[in-house]
């Protein structure tokens, strides 16, 4: 009688389990859009808010954010690391607050999750 109950309990055990199917937790980032996240940020923050990279007072050696040469500039330059994202020069500079400069207000830890995440995603113009 023991080895029954034991032998039933197994199968029970075995059923529930087997029956239980659960999506995967996912913790991938989700796709971050140059053209849709990155552009809107990078022009409110660092091209019209703060006018240093604006083409239109642009001066000097800064790179020009609010043009459609944006996503270009920051390759030619090698702002983005693709294969090391925490060395990316624009993650560095927007993360430890360096970028953007006053008078325009810091990103938020989003904003800033959002560029190291579309770096891991390895950068695409999309």
């Amino acid at each position: 009688m023991n080895n029954l109950k034991v032998a039933a309990a197994v199968i029970l055990t075995t059923a529930v389990a087997v029956s239980c199917t659960h999506e995967p937790i996912s913790t991938a980032a989700p796709a971050v859009s140059f053209k849709n996240d990155i552009v809107p940020v990078l022009t409110a923050r660092c091209a019209l808010n703060s006018a240093c990279h604006s083409g239109a007072v642009n001066s000097g050696n800064n790179i020009n954010l609010d043009s459609a040469a944006a996503y270009t500039s920051l390759q030619a330059r090698h702002l983005v690391i693709t294969d090391n994202p925490a060395a990316s020069l624009l993650y560095v500079e927007v993360s430890s607050g360096i970028m953007p400069k006053a008078p325009a207000s810091p990103l938020d830890a989003a904003q800033i999750n959002m560029i190291l995440n579309w770096i891991k995603q390895g950068a695409p113009e999309n």
